[in-house]
């Protein structure tokens, strides 16, 4: 997929981030609907009485898409700075050491695991991004593609390297991941949230790349939809 071509399209763009913004922090808790999440990016404007959190939870995913397109561009690799740099963005205004890896040992709620000790982090990511590229550039199906980053994504969440915004960090490192190797970009929405924290907890990659194929589908009609309704708009302006 040609994200350049897709992503010239200013209101697919928009309306990409404004689903990513919302649907990445509901799963984590945020409350305003998607409806007020565009409010606050489009047009600046707060719809209703709010929580700081829960405004810059979303606000922040505006300064996110520039930087992950412009690494893109710049064909930064997945590395310890890229992933602090993501975080730092999505995490501003949240928490005091957003772009800084964990100092204390964290815990997932309800998981039956240890994520990775602070002092390991640094090493154990650097590893993690070895890996990843090393599993991708090797592969030579879409298909597999997709399943060496979804696996990845399991055990990033189980290293757990920052403190909070793991979750919105391992999942815009998906986005990265898939548009970097040309796959389709997809977004992983609340209302398969169950689905997927299942997955995730069980380390299915099997069923968190099913889940993938249909978001996938979805954007692929979504994508096709803003194209059309640009070229009726060429046509129009044409005559």
């Amino acid at each position: 997929m040609d994200y350049k071509q897709v992503f010239s399209n200013a209101e697919y763009l928009l309306d990409l981030t404004i689903r990513m913004a919302h649907h990445s922090t509901a799963i984590e808790g945020n409350s305003l609907t998607q409806n007020e999440t565009a409010s606050i990016l489009v047009e600046g404007f707060i719809p209703k009485a709010m929580r700081e959190r829960e405004y810059y939870e979303v606000k922040n995913y505006q300064q996110l898409m520039p930087f992950l397109l412009e690494s893109l561009e710049n064909k930064t690799p997945i590395d310890n700075e890229l992933i602090k740099k993501i975080h730092a963005i999505l995490m501003q205004h949240l928490i005091d050491n957003h772009g800084k890896f964990k100092t204390i040992q964290n815990v997932v709620l309800g998981a039956d695991f240890e994520t990775e000790k602070p002092y390991k982090i640094p090493m154990t990511l650097k590893d993690w991004c070895d890996n990843l590229a090393y599993q991708l550039n090797l592969s030579q199906s879409d298909d597999h593609k997709l399943a060496i980053i979804m696996d990845a994504h399991i055990k990033f969440e189980r290293i757990h390297p920052f403190s909070d915004g793991n979750g919105r960090t391992g999942r815009s490192l998906i986005f990265y991941s898939v548009l970097e190797h040309n796959l389709m970009p997809f977004v992983i929405t609340k209302e398969v949230k169950d689905t997927y924290m299942r997955a995730m907890r069980a380390e299915n990659t099997q069923q968190l790349v099913q889940l993938a194929k249909e978001a996938q589908a979805v954007e692929r009609k979504r994508i096709e939809s803003f194209l059309e309704q640009y070229k009726h708009r060429a046509g129009q302006w044409k005559l």
